[in-house]
């Protein structure tokens, strides 16, 4: 049997897993960009949440490229060390409490590599539009920690799948942009950058403690 101690964290803590195809590029820059988004907000309650990164392809060992961080920079966003490239797995998946993709062909990968994950997992692009909604029309209540409202929003994020699709479904994809120019690459990290920012911005305040 678990501890009090081990239940306190396992209620506490949270973990997202982001992936892409290489792990070079798009995830890296997105774990960045998340941690940065739940620092702003959160401060000290964002130590909570651990932010990760695979590839369904990945590039296994390699460092982020170096464009990364200068998308980061003209974001004005901080740059921060990134893991090597390591590759997607089910013990990764099954670890996670969400799992971002960057297109809806990595989150059918994810999908397949552990299909009971298929609630927790969706595209960026797909997370941030749903939490935008529910952000809007105020459907999650206050929580006690952070971890506590992520998990109110995954719980309540797969019911608005369908209501909130858009007409073309290509719309939930930040394309693969290794490689390119760093106008390109710039253009995927303020996608990435603004739809995490409004992931961050729908998670419930803190519920204030009762008084005795």
């Amino acid at each position: 049997m678990r501890s009090v101690v081990e239940e306190t964290l396992v209620r506490t803590r949270f973990e997202v897993l982001l992936v892409c195809t290489a792990n070079v590029s798009r995830s890296p820059m997105a774990v960045a960009l998340l941690r940065h988004h739940l620092t702003d907000r959160f401060g000290e309650q964002s130590v909570t949440i651990r932010v990760a990164s695979a590839g369904t392809t990945a590039l296994v060992g390699a460092p982020a490229d170096p464009d990364v961080a200068r998308v980061l920079t003209a974001l004005r966003r901080p740059v921060v060390p990134t893991e090597p490239a390591r590759q997607l797995d089910a013990e990764l998946v099954g670890g996670a409490d969400l799992v971002l993709t960057m297109t809806r062909q990595q989150r059918a990968v994810v999908i397949t590599t552990v299909p009971p994950a298929q609630r927790r997992v969706f595209t960026v692009l797909e997370l941030a539009r749903i939490a935008r909604r529910l952000a809007g029309e105020r459907r999650l209540p206050p929580s006690a920690t952070l971890a506590h409202g992520l998990r109110a929003l995954v719980t309540a994020a797969p019911a608005w799948r369908g209501p909130t699709a858009p007409q073309d479904p290509a719309a939930d994809d930040v394309g693969d942009v290794h490689g390119q120019k760093l106008e390109e690459q710039l253009k995927a990290g303020r996608r990435l950058d603004e739809a995490l920012a409004a992931v961050v911005a729908a998670l419930p305040d803190r519920q204030p403690a009762r008084g005795r």
